[in-house]
Formats: structure tokens, sequence, C-alpha cells
């Protein structure tokens, strides 16, 4: 498989058409059609469900795999170009994939100092949990992962960030668990909440709970706060997640209590212990130690 034939795979896909992908890449029709043709002979499966004169087409299974593996294989080989081609200059850029924290703002600081010296790097982060940050780590994808501990730190190395995150419960303004002033496990009971994939995935959750896990009534699970706090608006549930990321004053219709004993998050930044670093990469871990020490 050739990188240019995936990237025109790629194309046709995303404008749902050989026609339409076709005027995109400025080539005939004929002849993109012969070319997705070859990799359909080349890997022995059907890839593409044609609609009447090709005009639209939809994905066999076998089309779904190699769509999500081609967007892979391209990305990382347009950052392996990148990376090579950076030569001595500190520039380029830099991927962090990080769970939501308030303890981000530390990685923030870095960035900043880190800006100030090389302006030509370029942060790039992807918001995920846990499973996907270490996927993305693994692969190559990302050069830092934001992690909550505990987790199995055995194939990377790693800073602890300084804080954490003190968890609670967003809720409205007209919850009836607003009168608290914090949240135990039996105030939960039969709750409709939206709970962190992360905190789900790790089990966070359950020695806070004890015996009252069972009654728990989870409707939803999210990545981001804010999104989560969307629903909290209209109605939808609670959601139980870190503090200081909601805007909870008075005219944003939400409050936060924390839980009652009080549950935190530890976090710290990995990177694959046996993967050599970028240069733009080192910058910003040598930005990132000077933060944390100071």
């Amino acid at each position: 498989m050739e990188l240019k034939t995936l990237r025109n795979f790629i194309t046709v896909v995303q404008e749902e058409g050989i026609s339409a992908a076709a005027d995109t890449l400025h080539v005939s029709q004929p002849a993109l059609s012969r070319q997705i043709k070859e990799l359909e002979n080349e890997l022995n499966a059907t890839l593409l469900i044609r609609g009447n004169r090709s005009r639209t087409i939809g994905l066999t299974d076998e089309g779904k795999l190699l769509y999500r593996r081609a967007r892979e294989i391209v990305a990382l080989a347009d950052r392996t170009r990148d990376e090579i081609t950076e030569g001595d200059m500190i520039e380029g850029d830099v991927h962090i994939a990080g769970a939501q924290t308030a303890a981000m703002r530390t990685v923030a600081k870095a960035a900043v100092r880190l800006r100030q010296r090389h302006p030509g790097i370029c942060i790039r982060l992807h918001d995920d949990y846990g499973a996907n940050i270490i996927e993305r780590l693994d692969n190559g994808f990302a050069d830092f992962g934001v992690l909550v501990q505990p987790i199995d730190m055995s194939r990377y190395d790693y800073l602890p960030l300084p804080g954490g995150d003190s968890m609670g419960v967003l809720m409205r303004h007209d919850h009836p668990l607003a009168a608290r002033k914090t949240i135990t496990a039996a105030d939960l009971n039969g709750v409709p909440v939206i709970v962190p994939q992360g905190v789900l995935a790790r089990g966070d959750l359950s020695g806070w709970l004890g015996h009252h896990a069972k009654s728990m009534n989870i409707v939803g699970t999210m990545n981001l706060m804010y999104n989560a706090s969307c629903f909290v608006q209209e109605g939808y549930a609670c959601a139980i997640g870190p503090a200081k990321l909601i805007d909870t004053s008075w005219e944003s219709g939400l409050t936060f209590r924390s839980l009652d004993p009080p549950m935190h998050t530890k976090l710290a930044v990995a990177w694959k212990n046996k993967q050599p670093l970028t240069p733009s990469a080192t910058a910003f871990l040598d930005a990132l130690r000077a933060v944390i020490a100071a």
C-alpha cells in the first residue's frame, strides 16, 4: 500500500464519493476508480459500497477498518517527516494527550515558558481519557500524556504534577442536594449522575461509594466537564467530576459540592521510556521541569 493511495482513499471516504474526491484531488474519475479497485485487489477485500454511478459510497467493515488505520498511518508518516526535517531548529509540534484537570495549568505554564524561548513550537492538545491517552502514547501519536493515577507506569518515564483535583458533584442551584455543604455516598442513592469515562474505567469511585455502589444511577459518561455541565444545566442529571473546571457563579445556575469523605486525584505527565524525544518535545520537558521546580 502506497501512502498516496491511502491518502486518496481517505479523500474518497471524506468526500463521500469518487466523483467528488476526483474533483478535490484534481484527477480523473476513471483514474481514481482504477486506483481504488487496485487497492481492493491488493487487500483481497471489497472496501466500498458503491451507489448509483459511483456518486455516493458507503464503507464495508473492511473499508471502515482501513479508513481508521489509513488515517493513523498517514498521520504518523506526516509527523515522522516533520520530525526529520526539523533538523537543528527547535520548532514543530508537541503533541499532548490529556485528561481534563485543573492541573493542566501547570502544563500551560510550561507551554508559555516554552513559547518564550522557542516561538516556532506549536502545542497540539488531544482531550481524552486514560485508555485512549495510553494508546496515543504507545502508538507514537502523542509525545506526552497527562494521566490520572494510579496506573501502570512501567513503560513510561513521568513527572508527578503538583496539586491534583478535588472531586465533587456539579448540580443545578435548585437541586435538593444543593442545600448540603458536602455530598456523601448515601446522598447519591438513586440520583441520576454523569461520571467521567476514565473514573468509571478505573473504578475510582468504588472505594468511596462502598456498599452504596449498587444504588448508583449512572445515566451517562463524559470526557469533558463542560459538555456534562450543559446536560446538568438542562436538568438531565448531576455530574461527578473535578472542581474548578466549571463556572459556578450565581448567573450560571450551577453549584459544586465536594465529596465527603474528600476524594482527590493525583496526576502525572508521562512519555515512552524507550522512545527518543524530538528536540521540541525535549524543550517542552525542560520547561515543565523548570515550572514544577519553581
